[in-house]
């Protein structure tokens, strides 16, 4: 831990530098969204407000996760280069993972006797290093992509592959990431009470026709699915 906090000052200084990039990239393709959006009045204003509580209420479950984890990663690279990592990035789970290898593959453990600036500096790089695969396929893969997109939309039948494509390709990242948890009697038990309270208050919000309860949808539901998760668990170990 010596090493990290002799190099943790000057981590701070370029993960300012680089969080205040992405606070004004941010603040950038915003403001260019909306301009788009008022010039060809693709959504209405009531659309934007009800996307923006969805989007607010989708982050909490994820955000919840992410700190417990990026708890564990500050105790082992520093707050420093926990906060380059994770504001740029957001998975500190894999930060943590990218970290571990690097100072396996130098034959230390992170924060470990032998652990040393130039290793920590190299579990840095491996950490950055280990987020380029997403961009390099985001910049090969989208402008195809977007022509396959548009030359669907031109076809007579109006039918087209890229609604299947998305929706399957969703499906696949989310069952990916939560079939570990379902190893677990608890975790099946959280999803299906998860799966039910969003299916109650979809249907009380459609009868009362409120669309701020169904934005509310899937928060409630995170809810409902920890408390049946936990009573489940400690129902168990009685």
């Amino acid at each position: 831990m010596e090493t990290i906090q002799k190099m943790n000052g000057t981590i701070w200084v370029f993960a300012a530098i680089l969080i205040s990039l992405v606070l004004v990239q941010s603040f950038l393709f915003l403001r260019l969204a909306l301009r788009f959006n008022e010039k060809h009045k693709l959504v209405t204003k009531e659309e934007l407000k009800s996307a923006q509580r969805t989007g607010m209420i989708a982050a909490i479950g994820p955000s919840f996760a992410s700190i417990v984890v990026a708890l564990s990663l500050i105790a082992m690279v520093g707050p420093a280069a926990t906060f380059m990592r994770c504001g740029v990035i957001g998975a500190p789970l894999w930060e943590l993972y990218m970290a571990n290898i690097a100072s396996t593959a130098a034959g230390v453990q992170i924060g470990g006797e032998g652990f040393t600036e130039s290793i920590f500096t190299f579990c840095l790089f491996c950490m950055v290093l280990g987020s380029a695969p997403y961009f390099i396929n985001t910049m090969i893969m989208l402008k195809p992509m977007d022509t396959l997109l548009e030359k669907s939309k031109e076809k007579k039948k109006h039918i087209s592959f890229m609604p299947y494509l998305s929706t399957s390709a969703m499906f696949g990242l989310l069952g990916y990431s939560v079939c570990d948890y379902f190893s677990k009697t608890a975790s099946v038990v959280a999803a299906i009470g998860a799966g039910i309270s969003y299916y109650v208050v979809e249907k009380i919000s459609k009868k009362i026709n409120s669309s701020f309860l169904s934005s509310m949808g899937l928060g409630i539901a995170m809810l409902f699915g920890m408390l049946f998760g936990q009573v489940f668990t400690i129902l168990m170990t009685k």
